[in-house]
């Protein structure tokens, strides 16, 4: 369905590229907020200690699952394949 643009592509021009509705100065800034407030959640979990205890098997246990196997491939650990488990 298409639709025409009151004021076409010089419109759209004129508020892309000039910015004839002056809102840059605002996307700006909200944008720096956005940069200035970001915070990686994985990072910020893998420093908290407390946090990173809640990465495990069973939430009332500290006894791993035995389901969950890791095979090494080019120095980095991946989950294993079935085939694989079988093997071990």
């Amino acid at each position: 369905m298409a639709r025409e643009l009151e004021g076409g592509l010089e419109y759209l021009q004129a508020v892309i590229i000039e910015d004839s509705l002056g809102i840059a100065e605002e996307l700006e800034s909200q944008m720096q907020l956005l940069i200035d407030n970001y915070v990686c959640e994985w990072k910020a979990t893998i420093t908290d200690s407390e946090k990173l205890k809640r990465f495990r098997h069973f939430v009332n246990s500290e006894q791993g699952d035995d389901n969950v196997v890791f095979v090494t491939e080019r120095e980095q650990i991946r989950p294993a394949t079935d085939t694989e488990k079988k093997r071990k």
